[in-house]
């Protein structure tokens, strides 16, 4: 969050529901943001490598990868961050 709003990646994880306990989400959200800063257009493997590292119990890898594209489409845009 920076000036009291939400990075486009943070909304499009509200949005997509890509979030249940939270547990991973911190983690989640700072290596896609990273490998947004990367590459801006990542495709869905360049996604699934970045966020490798991090346990998810929940299941929510497809919502997260769904989210992080349609963040990635919105800062293509002119859509924040």
């Amino acid at each position: 969050m920076a000036n009291g709003k939400l990075h486009p990646l943070q909304e499009a994880f509200l949005e997509h529901d890509a979030l249940q306990c939270g547990y991973c989400t911190p983690g989640m959200l700072m290596s896609l943001i990273a490998l947004l800063n990367r590459n801006a257009q990542p495709a869905e493997d360049d996604i699934r490598s970045a966020i490798d590292g991090n346990a998810c119990r929940c299941g929510c890898f497809p919502n997260i990868l769904q989210a992080t594209l349609a963040a990635s489409r919105k800062m293509a845009q002119g859509g924040g961050a």
